[in-house]
C-alpha cells in the first residue's frame, strides 16, 4: 500500500464524518428554535399577560416538544428591536389592552448541550475508524523500509548511482532502502529509463510510448520530466538531463 491511498482512505473517513456531524449538528440546532417558536406561539394563544410570570413560563415549557430544553429556556418581554443573542425564537406580539408587547423565547443551551441532543452515533463511528485507520497506517509505513531491506538486495535489482530498481516487485528504492513513489506516469517514464541503454532515451520514442494518440506531447513530456526532477533530487543522487533537445539521459550527478 501506498501513503497516498493511505491517505485518501483516512480522508474518505474523516471527512464524511465531520461533514455529518456538523449537518446533525445544525439540523438539532433548526430544530430547537422550532420547537421554542411553536412553544411560544401555543403560551401566546392560552394567555395574554403583560409581564412573564411563572404560571405563564410554566406554560411555555409544558408545550416545548424537546424535554431537555424544558429546564433551561426563559421568556423575555422585548422590544420589536432584534435580540443580540442569535439563538432564539422569532419576535412574537400580543395587545394586552391598547398596548402592544413584544416577546421572544431563549433556549439558553450550550453548543456542548446541542451536539449531546444531535445525532451522532454514525458520525462517532466514522471518525473513530479514521482515527484508528491513521495510527495504523502510521505504525505501517514505520515498519515498511525494515521489512523491504532484504527485497531490494537481489539479483533483478538494477541501480543507476544511488536509485535502485527492483524488477521482482516493481519498485525504486534510494540507498537507505526507501521507496520512492511515482505517480503511474512517472513510474512508467522511470522504467523507460532503468531498461534503455546508457539510460537515454529519444524524445520521440517516449512521447510515442506514453502518449500514443497525441501528434505532439514534446509539452506534456517537459511537463512530466519537470515534475519528476524534483522528487529525485530529494530520494538520491540521479537527475534527469536534455541532450540538444531530441534526448533525455538518466545520470548520476557529479559529487
Amino acid at each position: 500500500m501506498k501513503p497516498i491511498a493511505a491517505i485518501i482512505v483516512f480522508f474518505s473517513l474523516m471527512l464524511p464524518s465531520l461533514m455529518l456531524g456538523f449537518g446533525n449538528y445544525a439540523t438539532t440546532k433548526e430544530n430547537i428554535i422550532a420547537d421554542v417558536n411553536q412553544a411560544l406561539a401555543q403560551t401566546i394563544l392560552d394567555k395574554s399577560t403583560d409581564r412573564v410570570t411563572v404560571d405563564t413560563l410554566r406554560v411555555f415549557r409544558s408545550k416545548l416538544k424537546i424535554d431537555e430544553l424544558r429546564a433551561t429556556s426563559y421568556l423575555s418581554i422585548c422590544t420589536e428591536a432584534p435580540s443580540n443573542l442569535t439563538f432564539c425564537s422569532d419576535t412574537m406580539s400580543y395587545k394586552v389592552g391598547n398596548e402592544r408587547l413584544y416577546i421572544r423565547a431563549y433556549p439558553n443551551c450550550s453548543k456542548a448541550a446541542i451536539f449531546g441532543m444531535s445525532e451522532q452515533k454514525l458520525p462517532s463511528i466514522l471518525f473513530i475508524i479514521s482515527i484508528l485507520w491513521g495510527l495504523s497506517s502510521i505504525m505501517f509505513f514505520r515498519m515498511k523500509p525494515s521489512e523491504n531491506i532484504n527485497n531490494i538486495i537481489e539479483s533483478e535489482t538494477i541501480s543507476v548511482g544511488t536509485l535502485y530498481f527492483s524488477k521482482s516487485s516493481n519498485r525504486f528504492w534510494n540507498e537507505k532502502r526507501q521507496e520512492i513513489y511515482f505517480t503511474p506516469m512517472q513510474h512508467r517514464l522511470m522504467q523507460m529509463f532503468i531498461a534503455a541503454d546508457g539510460n537515454r532515451l529519444p524524445v520521440e520514442e517516449i512521447c510515442h510510448t506514453l502518449w500514443p494518440g497525441k501528434e505532439d506531447a514534446r509539452d506534456t513530456l517537459y511537463t512530466l520530466v519537470r515534475r519528476i526532477k524534483p522528487v529525485l533530487e530529494k530520494a538520491c543522487n540521479v537527475k534527469i538531463e536534455a541532450e540538444k533537445g531530441h534526448f533525455y539521459v538518466l545520470k548520476t550527478k557529479k559529487s
